[in-house]
């Protein structure tokens, strides 16, 4: 294709969220052991609680599909997260290990090393296909979740009515479900095992369709509800395409959701179980049909289980027992102390993080005003007893510091964030970018602020945030505000009330707020990454550069960031600099339009416009609402002389572009539009 020589308007990326990494250990082939060649089929709910299903006695909502499930295989009534938190729980689910293990101990800011090896790790390697498909941001590649997958689906939807365009943070679970019957139809028939993850039940509630309706008072069971219908979905196309006698199906959610209880509106402050009960239900081969199992479960219990209907050997390092003896009536050994634990007070809220034992019979939890709940004659914890049972709670605070230092001695456990896998690291090393990241570090002690005592601060949050409620814009400031006034060293209300400024237009006071944190000792990546963005705005690339190379040397994995800052060395004339950042991002995520994009503009600068066009056609494959490489594609099509594909371009661009945002390229657009008629 031929070029005409006519200037190319260089044309800033807009930033647009997506966190993705696909850094993997290299395989390590195992001996082959005497493994059944059955398919696993394994759908974890979030925020699922299961006294809101019919299977577990809730008559107030229909589940036919878990209903059925539950028919047929083996309820668990007494089962029990690790922690109240997404990723922590799924990593405990997939590696039959406590958090202190694993080292997953909060949503964002931890990764799954590739050093580990989860079920689908271990599977992989006897030779199952494996594919996964996640409903929500946090669960992207970036924190180590693909580890053994053939196939990681983590792709969430453009939010087109959202400023910048950004990436959303969940999808519907017919979107997950459509992806992964796509998958489903693609086997051939060698063993597999498919991992689909649902993320409507967590909040906002906002059920579609006729489930809006049916559950209009209760928005909470109508996104179960609907759920439901989506496992339904997915179990009768497996049905379909897998034997009954060849695939073990397995649903649970990974924690529940505190709907006020405890003065908790969601989930991750406390260890309530409101919280940590969860849904679990397993089918299959092996599984004898309706059988319920009292004792308590752990989700550290579900790798184990698994590998034993298979006949594989569960490894060493799993602290989780296989449960198959419960399906006969046996109890299954060890399981009657679970540990839990939430790092999200301390690590987020700067208040005190909690840890506790539950067993069939107490919950301990350890806090500044420790508590011990009898859960036989008070299951809904109501009464805090440890002043009457010394004793019991000496016994389990014992047992507690057994798994916390199993090593013993009472120094208190320092944890650090690990921000990137250790071969990200290397990544980063190979491509001259960083000496690496820059993890935070934190000492359990037990010790500050306890929760408890902020139940107020959780409400104001809830006020200002409930989205049923409809909270005029005003109403959600003057709360944050009070809520800050109340708790001034809570990370998290500098970035909610400083998003309210921003999206009402009230931009100085936001970078004043966050400048105020970073004064009282408050320091993350997204502080810096939204001082630069203020910066930005303000026509400052002086100023902003410096902060999105603090944010990223906070978290390299914030690929947001990494493409701001390198649209801002592009505009400042630093382009080795900005093709550096520009393939970093590429390298945690391949499929990543920002970035792809951002080469094609390189690309144009040095006159390369074969790989510019190749690059613009790759960012519109990967993102068709993209609408810069939209427009770049009309300009550098018209510069080619193709004056069709320029027009379709450039129609594309102008039915999709914003008018607020592009008010000063529309015209232009428009003008060459004209131009091809």
């Amino acid at each position: 294709m031929r070029f005409s020589s006519k200037l190319f308007p260089l044309l800033a990326v807009l930033p647009f969220t997506t966190i993705s990494c696909n850094s993997r250990k290299p395989e390590t082939k195992l001996a082959h052991t005497a493994f059944q060649r059955l398919n696993l089929v394994v759908i974890t709910l979030d925020t699922l609680r299961p006294d809101h299903l019919h299977c577990y006695g809730y008559p107030n909502i229909e589940t036919p599909a878990l209903d059925s499930l539950a028919r047929s295989g083996v309820l668990f009534e007494d089962a029990v997260a690790q922690a109240p938190l997404t990723p922590p729980s799924h990593a405990s689910i997939f590696t039959g290990q406590y958090p202190t293990v694993h080292h997953v101990r909060n949503t964002g800011g931890f990764v799954l090393q590739s050093s580990s090896r989860p079920l689908a790790r271990i599977l992989h390697d006897q030779g199952w296909d494996t594919a996964a498909f996640v409903s929500s941001a946090v669960l992207k590649k970036a924190f180590g979740f693909n580890n053994g997958f053939d196939v990681y689906d983590d792709q969430m939807p453009r939010g087109g009515n959202r400023r910048d365009f950004r990436e959303d943070p969940e999808r519907r679970g017919s979107d997950t479900v459509d992806r992964a019957l796509q998958w489903l139809n693609t086997q051939s028939g060698k063993p597999y095992f498919l991992w689909v993850h649902l993320y409507d039940p967590h909040m906002p509630y906002n059920p579609p369709g006729e489930f809006k309706e049916k559950y209009k008072n209760h928005p909470y069971d109508g996104e179960i509800a609907y759920t439901d219908q989506q496992v339904g979905r997915l179990l009768a196309a497996i049905k379909q395409k897998s034997p009954s006698g060849k695939t073990i199906t397995a649903v649970l959610s990974d924690h529940g959701e505190s709907l006020s209880e405890h003065g908790e509106y969601t989930h991750g402050v406390f260890l309530y179980d409101a919280t940590l009960r969860i849904a679990f239900v397993m089918s299959g081969p092996g599984i004898p049909a309706g059988r319920r199992v009292k004792q308590q479960v752990r989700s550290i219990d579900f790798l184990p289980t698994v590998l034993t209907l298979m006949g594989g050997d569960i490894p060493s390092n799993v602290q989780g027992v296989s449960l198959v003896p419960a399906f006969n009536g046996s109890a299954a050994p060890s399981t009657d102390v679970s540990y839990e634990e939430t790092l999200f007070p301390k690590l987020s809220m700067g208040w005190s993080e909690l840890r506790g034992i539950r067993t069939s019979s107490w919950k301990y939890i350890k806090a500044p005003r420790p508590e011990l709940y009898d859960l036989v004659h008070d299951p809904h914890e109501t009464t805090n007893v440890i002043e009457q049972n010394h004793p019991e709670a000496q016994k389990l605070e014992a047992q507690l510091q057994r798994i916390v230092s199993p090593r013993g001695g009472d120094a208190p456990e320092t944890v650090k964030t690990s921000l990137v896998d250790k071969q990200t690291i290397e990544q980063l090393k190979s491509l001259g970018y960083l000496s690496g990241a820059s993890p935070q570090s934190y000492e359990l002690t037990g010790t500050g602020i306890d929760p408890k005592d902020r139940v107020e601060v959780l409400k104001l949050i809830y006020m200002a945030e409930d989205p049923a409620a409809h909270v005029p814009a005003p109403r959600r400031i003057a709360l944050l505000e009070r809520a800050l006034k109340e708790d001034p060293t809570d990370p998290s209300l500098y970035h909610q009330l400083g998003g309210e400024y921003e999206n009402a237009g009230r931009y100085d006071e936001s970078l004043k707020l966050y400048e105020s944190a970073l004064q009282r000792g408050i320091e993350d990546g997204r502080l810096h990454s939204r001082i630069a963005d203020l910066y930005l705005r303000k026509g400052q690339k002086d100023k902003a550069i410096p902060e999105y190379e603090k944010a990223a040397r906070i978290n390299p994995t914030d690929l947001e960031s990494q493409t701001n800052l390198a649209t801002a060395y592009l505009e400042n004339g630093r382009v080795e600099d900005a093709e550096r950042v520009f393939n970093w991002v590429l390298t945690n995520d391949a499929n990543d339009a920002a970035a792809t994009n951002g080469l094609g503009l390189i690309a144009i600068q040095r006159r390369n416009f074969d790989a510019a066009l190749a690059d613009f056609e790759r960012a519109i494959q990967l993102d068709p609402d993209l609408v810069e490489a939209q427009m770049n594609l009309g300009l550098i099509y018209e510069m080619a002389g193709d004056r069709a594909r320029a027009r379709a371009h450039f129609e594309a661009f102008l039915a999709k572009a914003s008018a607020a945002q592009y008010a000063a390229v529309i015209p232009k657009v428009k003008q060459e539009l004209a131009k091809l008629q």
